[in-house]
């Protein structure tokens, strides 16, 4: 193959790139990579506010097999299972994906310290409450 001709990685990385961020995918949490005519996608596929449909990913595996030189599609999701079965997709959600479990771990049951704001407040109230609830974790219960 001349050296004109030969594919860039890089530049079939940043088409997958941009079809990602078409599909609102959440990019701090997929991995993904071309190599000798597949792309490679491990992580976990999540949009910000949650989880993508079957039809969703089916779209968007399309759009990535559509890509000049990809021929093939490796998924090796933490999420979602997702197979070929000729001209279409199947996904199959093989455990809660993270984002769902981060209200959970909001909670406090899992021992996140992720702090979520809801809602704008004075900085002074929002470091007085945090001093206050400090304190309180500090004092041994009676009972």
């Amino acid at each position: 193959m001349a050296q004109n001709a030969q594919v860039s990685r890089y530049e079939v990385n940043r088409s997958v790139r941009m079809v990602f961020a078409r599909h609102d995918a959440d990019l701090s949490r997929i991995d993904y990579s071309f190599t000798g005519n597949t792309v490679y996608l491990s992580g976990d596929l999540v949009k910000p506010g949650g989880d993508f449909s079957a039809q969703d990913v089916d779209t968007l595996a399309r759009e990535i097999s559509a890509l000049p030189h990809v021929r093939d599609i490796q998924f090796n999701l933490n999420n979602l299972k997702v197979v070929s079965t000729g001209d279409s997709w199947q996904v199959t959600r093989t455990k809660k994906s993270i984002a769902a479990a981060g209200a959970v771990q909001q909670a406090g049951s899992l021992g996140d310290s992720t702090v979520v704001i809801t809602k704008a407040e004075d900085l002074k109230t929002v470091l007085d409450d945090l001093k206050a609830d400090s304190a309180k974790a500090g004092k041994p219960k009676s009972g």
